[in-house]
């Protein structure tokens, strides 16, 4: 409740009519007939009961209700009787009796007291909200005073909603606020991330165009020509992987990022890996330390190899990118119910403040001196949702210029251990008594496919529609094995296998697509085709592939 006062003075009088004679009288004494007083007194009462507000008239001295107006006595819902000569708290004006005697004084000695929000309680318990006047008269030779009773629940209502409107219209400027501040950020992060994303693909399209150019000078030594070949496959290589980062944060923002499930020798998928980046350190002042808890056990998991794979390259990647010398070690740990992967380094490491945003999208750890950074700032966020959809979780430790230790984790429920089985390795394939049909309508690809079987000894067969393989099955039964592009004219791969299998239920049928989804490669083995290879063409996994199928002895 606000207070608030002011001045005048007050007497005193035991009852209603005492007080409604006496100030009539003295306050018109020797100056109006009777009838004049008589009709003073009926407007006064008039005015008194039908008044819109409720009205009060209390004891100077006492405090003592004398008179209360009809108004008054609807809105604290008690009969007349029961309010005359009670005290404002004992009819439910105030809660406090100390407060309110004390109030009252303050109203003797000052002549005015408000409230502009008082709750009043009815009888049924009801509160209503009111505005609270009460002013000192003098009516002749006594005082008086009255108190005003203003109903005020609709304006408090008002009141409420206009603040509680203005609270919601500041939210929203907060929150339009923070939005601008997030859209100016990420407008920052987008700008960015399209610079470095224009660097990461014309820097490998320029080494492929410019070397390519090369290759065509006449009387190019052999050294020459090895090294623009090794340089264009890696440029290749690096331009491949910033179009399959820019594909797998589709997926993810789609929510279309699907996973496979299958067993992984995980020995293996590290061996393979060491190899690999043992030659992408080769030039640089790093160690590369490869460490298995298991190296001479077969230990399986069934999960995704390929994502796991390529969640340890982004890390690898990016250990070898901001680790200028000292050692890069990568392996894993057996738990008692996951398998936890880590790559650490010795490299110039993450400060505090970016911890906790290298793993957003466009995030990158700007490297000492350097305006741009390498990569696209997705490999991290690619590699947070990749392990959280394998069911695992992914973390880091790093201190800026010590080094940094990322570790991720994927479910493993029981552990196969055996002997390792080494794998049949060799770089010369002898498929003299075998045909391969290949069926591609792309020229460059069919070239490419015939020049890396040049040298196995195998016979080829060409078609270039789904059509044309079909008609060479029929009439070549010495054909050993298919290798089908999944889109061509006249007809595509899957129809053209349907009928193929039912000429040679047993042929190997092998799909090779620039369709990389997992949706594709699900489809296309459920359709009956063998195996499945995914464009560009990896020669080595391919050549794998091929040789697991012409030397099954066929019955």
């Amino acid at each position: 409740m606000k207070k608030l006062l002011s001045k005048t003075d007050i007497t005193k009088k035991n009852s209603p009519e005492e007080f409604r004679t006496q100030s009539t009288i003295d306050k018109n004494e020797d100056v109006l007939p009777d009838e004049k007083l008589i009709e003073s007194e009926m407007r006064y009462r008039r005015l008194f009961e039908s008044a819109k507000d409720g009205i009060l008239i209390l004891d100077f001295e006492t405090g003592n209700i004398v008179d209360a107006n009809p108004y008054i006595v609807k809105m604290i819902d008690l009969p007349l009787d029961e309010i005359l000569q009670k005290k404002l708290w004992e009819i439910g004006l105030f809660s406090n009796k100390e407060e309110a005697e004390l109030d009252f004084i303050e109203l003797q000695t000052t002549g005015y007291l408000r409230f502009e929000d008082m709750p009043i309680q009815k009888r049924n318990g009801n509160i209503t909200d009111v505005e609270f006047i009460c002013n000192v008269y003098p009516v002749g030779k006594i005082k008086v005073i009255q108190c005003n009773i203003r109903d005020i629940t609709q304006r408090v209502k008002a009141d409420f909603e206009l603040k509680e409107r203005i609270d919601q219209i500041q939210q929203i400027n907060n929150d339009l606020i923070l939005a601008k501040n997030k859209a100016e950020e990420s407008d920052q992060l987008k700008s960015a991330f399209l610079a470095n994303m224009s660097h990461e693909i014309r820097t490998p399209m320029n080494a492929i165009i410019g070397f390519s150019e090369f290759l065509l000078q006449p009387e190019l030594s052999k050294d020459k020509l090895e090294k623009y070949v090794n340089i264009i496959n890696t440029s290749s290589k690096q331009l491949l992987s910033v179009i399959n980062d820019i594909i797998d944060i589709s997926k993810i923002e789609s929510g279309l990022l699907s996973i496979e499930s299958e067993l992984v020798n995980i020995n293996k998928l590290m061996d393979e890996l060491c190899v690999t980046y043992t030659h992408l350190v080769d030039l640089k002042k790093v160690k590369l330390i490869c460490q298995l808890t298991h190296p001479n056990k077969l230990i399986q998991v069934k999960t995704d190899g390929n994502r796991i794979r390529q969640v340890i390259c982004n890390l690898l990647n990016n250990a070898i990118k901001f680790t200028k010398e000292g050692k890069i070690s990568f392996g894993y740990t057996i738990q008692e119910n996951f398998i936890e992967f880590y790559v650490s380094d010795t490299g110039m490491g993450i400060a505090p403040e970016n911890l906790s945003l290298i793993f957003n999208r466009f995030r990158q750890v700007k490297a000492a001196n350097s305006h741009l950074n390498e990569g696209n700032g997705l490999g991290l966020a690619i590699a947070k949702a990749l392990v959280e959809k394998l069911g695992g979780t992914i973390g880091v430790n790093s201190k800026s210029g010590i080094g940094s230790n990322f570790a991720f984790t994927i479910p493993y429920e029981t552990e196969i251990v055996g002997t390792v089985e080494k794998p049949y390795e060799t770089d010369n394939y002898n498929w003299e008594d075998k045909t391969i049909l290949i069926v591609e309508d792309e020229v460059n690809n069919h070239t490419y496919i015939k020049e890396l079987l040049s040298d196995t000894n195998a016979n080829t067969l060409d078609a270039w529609d789904g059509k044309q393989a079909v008609e060479l099955v029929k009439n070549h039964p010495e054909i050993s094995l298919v290798l089908m592009d999944l889109k061509m004219p006249e007809m595509d791969g899957h129809e053209a296998l349907q009928l193929i299998k039912q000429i040679e239920p047993d042929l190997p049928v092998i799909a090779q697509t620039a369709y990389a989804n997992s949706d594709s490669r699900k489809r296309a083995i459920k359709g009956g085709f063998d195996n499945y290879i995914t464009k560009p063409i990896d020669s080595t996994l391919l050549m794998e592939v091929l040789n697991n199928y012409l030397t099954l002895i066929r019955i």
